[in-house]
């Protein structure tokens, strides 16, 4: 048996297993299905369409009539005849490609990096001395550095004799990284390499993950990857993997897909366009949220999912390489930015340290938004932190046309004076979907022109006037609201891009949470927007917003426009300085004990800002 799917205009014949949905078919053949609700049937983001064949629903045989196509889940359907016919939309399909952030601003910092190479000259051995080649290298190499009690694991040891010319000066290259208090011997090697010292960081994003080289010998970055992180192939958000971790197979399975699938392969990325060898990467960063760590490490985040939301651990410390299977000289030094709670992980830690917030004596906002839109606020360098389940409408998620930023994917929206409506599109091809930032540009555009009043309803006489109302009835029959934005002779599927009703509801939500969270935390400490001096926005998804447009929709708060600071990948350059600075993860551990965290479900007041936030402010 055999099933025939059709995307875009290509199409493909997989085997059919009687016992598999078709969800599970696709991702064996490299398909890879959105399942927000980790295949569960609650999302609705695995809707594809059955064009012939015979189906089974839960024990229901469903079977499409005159070619007339059925919408299905992916997750709760079987094929059960030959030559089947599916259709899986653009909108289905995870993009395992697009715009991920791996840029950042770094404040002045003290450059000296943790991992350093010697170049000693070892005296060959005098007959009747009883000192051994051991002492003789921590003897040459206490001269050097003033260094005492270095750790020195028993495969490096035996390099020694390899390393050491019998009865000559030996020429020896020693490589030692600092963990905490102690030095730890990485490598040694025979001759001089003290020019070849490398150390990778690395952001492990939820949806993204992205890497830099860095030379270690004066600091600069010597090379930038990114990928999307490959667990989204099992499930798309924090939640749906923390549901998909009931057995420990499970958690291993997904440990893989970042290890093996996603941050080994940016190393061997990192390294072919370097021309690096993986054994001269002596040290290795990583940064992410609390349940991502969990997951680099084969520790079972399950707890983090259930009240009272503990984590395993939140200062996982310093490892080696060859613990966790990353692809580095084996014994290379891993550190891992320690998070604050559950849900504010090691990448707001190094957003933290990164932007200085925590030195300032002024109120000042750190906000980085994204299915959980977390929020520090520091005043007279105390902090209150906390994370709002914003959801993932501003990756695109849960929206009829939404995708991420990926080719394709219409990034920017505005009106001009003659009320032409127009757009640009990632790639500058034909239009697949809408992203993010378009939708936030879309939405404050609208308003603007009176499209679309304060609740997020169109005016359907406004759109029909610029000839941009576009009507459909879902699968329940009702009519749906639209408005054209990509027509659809410019469109992928020569079908129109469209935003619905429903769709800016979704952003109304999930803007209305940040909102709120930010407002939570003002009305603690008894300050108002006008006390704010300065709001720091990280993250990828910040680096490319519209702010104006972003305040428009009441998704950041109307101050002067001066007080907006970008600081981009924060996340990645606290990895950064984690390699470089000299005391920054142990600052960075710290800090990560100083906020106080803000449970918002426990807030009645949150509740209250979350409901006042449900609409559209006045445009600007």
């Amino acid at each position: 048996m055999a099933l025939n799917i059709k995307i875009k205009n290509n199409t493909y014949t997989i085997p059919v297993n009687k016992n598999k949905s078709i969800l599970e078919l696709t991702k064996a053949n490299s398909i890879f299905i959105k399942t927000s609700c980790g295949g569960k049937g609650n999302c609705g983001s695995c809707t594809l369409y059955l064009r012939q064949g015979k189906f089974s629903q839960k024990g229901v045989i469903i079977e499409p009539e005159n070619k007339k196509a059925l919408p299905a889940l992916a997750c709760m359907t079987r094929v059960i005849s030959p030559d089947a016919e599916i259709e899986i939309p653009q909108t289905a399909l995870i993009e395992l490609s697009g715009k991920i952030s791996a840029d950042f601003n770094l404040k002045d910092y003290e450059k000296n990096c943790r991992t350093k190479k010697f170049l000693l000259h070892i005296p060959a051995p005098a007959l009747g001395s009883q000192n051994s080649q051991r002492h003789c290298l921590e003897q040459e190499l206490y001269k050097q550095t003033s260094i005492k009690n270095i750790f020195i694991p028993l495969d490096v040891l035996n390099l020694l004799p390899e390393v050491s010319e019998n009865n000559k000066v030996s020429a020896i290259t020693v490589t030692l990284g600092s963990i905490k208090n102690f030095w730890f011997m990485i490598n040694l090697e025979k001759g001089d390499t003290t020019g070849i010292h490398y150390a990778i960081a690395v952001d492990i994003g939820t949806t993204t993950v992205a890497a830099i080289l860095v030379d270690m010998e004066n600091g600069r970055i010597a090379g930038r990857s990114t990928l999307y992180n490959q667990q989204i192939t099992v499930a798309d958000d924090v939640i749906s993997r923390i549901d998909y971790c009931k057995n420990r197979k499970n958690v291993a399975r997904l440990q893989q897909l970042v290890i093996n699938k996603t941050i080994n392969p940016l190393i061997k990325e990192l390294c072919r366009e370097a021309k690096v060898n993986k054994n001269e990467i002596n040290r290795i960063s990583l940064s992410g949220n609390t349940v991502m760590l969990h997951l680099l490490l084969g520790i079972n985040p399950r707890s983090i999912g259930t009240s009272p939301f503990q984590p395993v651990t939140l200062t996982p410390g310093q490892f080696q390489a060859k613990e966790i299977g990353l692809n580095i000289i084996k014994n290379g030094i891993v550190d891992i930015i320690p998070s604050v709670s559950g849900y504010i992980g090691g990448d707001i830690v190094a957003d933290i340290y990164t932007s200085r917030i925590h030195q300032e004596d002024k109120l000042t906002l750190l906000i980085d938004i994204g299915t959980n839109g977390e929020i520090v606020m520091c005043d007279k360098q105390k902090m209150l932190a906390c994370s709002t389940a914003a959801g993932p409408a501003f990756e695109g998620y849960g929206l009829h046309n939404g995708c991420r930023a990926a080719n394709g994917a219409v990034e920017k929206i505005f009106f001009d004076k003659q009320k032409q409506l127009h757009t640009s599109i990632i790639g500058n091809g034909k239009a697949g979907g809408i992203c993010g930032t378009g939708i936030i540009d879309f939405i404050a555009a609208a308003r603007r022109m009176q499209l679309i009043n304060k609740n997020g309803r169109y005016r359907v006489e406004r759109l029909q006037e610029l000839q941009l109302y576009y009507e459909f009835k879902n699968k329940e029959g009702k009519k749906i609201k639209s408005c054209i934005i990509v027509p659809a002779a410019e469109a992928v599927n020569n079908e129109p891009i469209i935003v619905t009703e429903h769709d800016v509801v979704k952003i109304m939500q999930a803007k209305a949470a940040i909102y709120a969270g930010l407002k939570t935390l003002l009305q603690i400490k008894q300050k108002k927007w006008q006390d704010i001096t300065k709001i720091i926005l990280t993250g990828g998804f910040a680096k490319h917003i519209n702010i104006p447009n972003a305040v428009t929709i009441g998704l950041l708060p109307d101050v002067e426009p001066s007080c907006y600071e970008l600081v981009g990948n924060g996340s990645l350059a606290g990895s950064f300085l984690a390699l470089t600075e000299p005391n920054a993860m142990e600052k960075m551990t710290a800090l990560a004990f100083q906020p106080e965290v803000i449970e918002l479900n426990t807030c009645r007041q949150f509740q209250e800002f979350y409901i006042d936030a449900l609409f559209l402010p006045e445009p600007r």
